[in-house]
Order: C-alpha cells, then structure tokens, then sequence
C-alpha cells in the first residue's frame, strides 16, 4: 500500500525536468519537487521521510540513465498542458522497485 501510495504522490514530480546526464538544476528541481510532493502526500512521521528521500533519489538515478534534457523539457510542456509523453510513463515505471527498496532501507 506505501509503495502505492509514493509512487501516486510522486507523480506531480513529473512535470520537472531531468535527464540522461541532467544538469544539476534539473536534478536539484525533480528532487525537491518529488520530495516535497511525497512528504505532503503520504503525511509520513518525521521518523519516515527517509523513505520520500530514498525513493526519490532511486527514481532520479535511473531515470537519468533513459530520460534526456530533451524529454525532460518536454515532459514540463506536456505537465502543464495537462499531457502525459513517453518519458513520463518510463518515469513512473521507476517508481515502484524504488519505494520497495527504499521501505527496506533501515
């Protein structure tokens, strides 16, 4: 249900840009915003706001390794036009595996 539940609060984090090789800026944005987002969301104690920083920090790592500057931009257009692109879906993809790891994390 958590793993559900951070990957559903983490989905407004989408509309940040990122990439394969992101510039710091746009790392800086998606972490905040997705941090942000999943604190906000899940409520989570002060003791478990480790897991919003875990997850999203995995959720970076990867999609930085699939998502260009390029489809980062696009993904920030698309958001704001209330539009979903490829880049997006393979974002949300990440999700999961990374709450699950993060949840384990002591």
């Amino acid at each position: 249900m958590l793993r559900l539940s951070i990957a559903s609060a983490l989905l407004l984090a989408l509309s940040v840009p990122a990439s394969a090789d992101w510039t710091q800026a746009q790392r800086t944005r998606f972490l905040g915003q997705c941090v942000e987002s999943c604190q906000s969301t899940l409520r989570l104690p002060d003791s478990k706001l480790k897991v919003c920083n875990e997850t999203c920090g995995c959720v970076a790592d990867q999609a930085e390794t699939t998502v260009t500057p390029a489809d980062m931009y696009a993904i920030d257009e698309a958001a704001a036009a209330g539009q979903t692109t490829e880049a997006m879906q393979k974002i949300r993809g990440y999700f999961p595996g990374c709450a699950k790891k993060s949840i384990r994390i002591p």
